[in-house]
């Protein structure tokens, strides 16, 4: 009875794991190649995009896009917190809205902030 929720956990660890040690850009290229053609291939633009057009996402794709996700919150949060504040504060967060007002707003935003958002 215990089986089929083993082999659960498992799948999902080995998803982490497998999100861990290559690039979103490897995981999702097809998604990427669909939804994102034209994107500059930064980490925040890809991710920005997955989140706003990606429909259907693979399993292992859905898993390093909300990965990376949580990498970028945590870096964002550190570096663009100020300019979140200030061109941002009124927007939901969630589905990559935060990210595409930054990307709105990159003329304006601090240095620290725009190395985030560009970083490959």
């Amino acid at each position: 009875m215990m089986k089929p929720y083993f082999l659960i956990l498992i799948f999902c660890f080995n998803l982490s794991v497998f999100a861990e040690t290559k690039t979103i850009y490897e995981i999702c290229q097809p998604e990427i190649a669909t939804y994102c053609k034209g994107i500059k291939p930064t980490k925040a633009r890809i991710l920005q995009c997955l989140k706003e057009r990606g429909k259907d996402l693979s399993d292992v794709c859905e898993a390093a896009q909300s990965a990376l996700s949580d990498t970028m919150k945590t870096k964002s949060q550190g570096f663009c917190k100020e300019d979140v504040s200030e061109y941002c504060r009124w927007v939901i967060p969630g589905g990559g809205r935060i990210l595409k007002c930054l990307f709105e707003n990159e003329s304006k935003i601090s240095n620290q902030c725009k190395v985030v958002l560009n970083e490959t």
